[in-house]
């Protein structure tokens, strides 16, 4: 599925993931592929995607991510990559 990380001014990801992984206010979320559409806020905390070159990690501050038939897209504060696996 199609995933987008857009920051303030810029696309900062854009990638076919298998899944992400983040925590919201109310706990941690899996989406893989088929999640109903839905939208949540999303906490300071790391956001985990898996693509084909393995695992990306990214540290997000205050954002949401919407779900939607067309993929993914992830709203986001502030972003800094973590690492990459």
């Amino acid at each position: 599925m199609k995933c987008e990380i857009i920051a303030c001014d810029r696309v900062v990801f854009s990638s076919g993931v298998s899944y992400v992984y983040t925590r919201t206010p109310i706990g941690w979320l899996g989406i893989l592929s088929g999640h109903a559409p839905a939208a949540f806020a999303l906490e300071d905390a790391p956001l985990r995607t898996g693509t084909e070159g393995g695992e990306r990690t990214f540290r997000v501050k205050h954002g949401f991510v919407r779900v939607s038939p067309e993929g993914i897209a992830i709203f986001v504060d502030e972003l800094q990559e973590e690492h990459a696996r």
